[in-house]
């Protein structure tokens, strides 16, 4: 059940989400392509594919991502964004361009290679980081018994194909699985 709700704030920015229903973290391997399409999408650097548009090349917003948060029984995929409220049509229609490309097209295999060498190099950053390591392998005990090492991790993120992408990005981004809330 989607849903669109536009709430005024009277503020002089717009705070926005779109977001739909994702893998749950017991839904492997669909939670690790969920995971590497949200990085792609709108990760933390700055040439993921909103980040680059929306951002970077046309200035529109002041800060852009995609999150995927997974739970047990289900999982949630976020596109947060701030812009001016002039720009707001304008972002929304970016991102369902980009949202539509991704359904229609899927990636080569050299496209995925460097988002994937990408998302490898930012899991290799956060492992160097004592307390987010310490987290998620608390996260990973508790939800399957187990850690994977690196080179497991890894490994299953190599076998991601770009059909996988693209028909992860089907199941989620058709229009009527979209919902959004926006807070001028």
């Amino acid at each position: 059940m989607s849903f669109h709700k536009v709430i005024d704030k009277r503020h002089h920015e717009v705070n926005a989400v779109i977001g739909c229903k994702a893998p749950s973290l017991y839904q492997t391997p669909d939670r690790l392509v969920c995971a590497m399409l949200a990085g792609i999408l709108g990760g933390p650097a700055s040439n993921s594919l909103l980040n680059k548009e929306l951002r970077e090349k046309r200035g529109w917003v002041y800060g852009i991502e995609c999150s995927y948060t997974q739970y047990a029984d289900s999982g949630v995929l976020a596109i947060t964004f701030g812009c001016d409220k002039p720009n707001l049509d304008a972002c929304l229609e970016a991102i369902r361009k980009i949202l539509a490309r991704l359904c229609e097209v899927p990636f080569t295999d050299t496209q995925l290679k460097a988002y994937r060498k990408q998302l490898l190099g930012q899991l290799a950053i956060s492992s160097e980081s004592g307390e987010a390591q310490c987290l998620s392998m608390g996260k990973s005990m508790l939800s399957w018994g187990e850690v994977l090492s690196s080179l497991e991790t890894r490994k299953l993120l190599e076998a991601i194909t770009p059909a996988q992408i693209q028909e992860m990005a089907q199941r989620l981004f058709a229009p009527d699985h979209l919902s959004s809330l926006i807070y001028l």
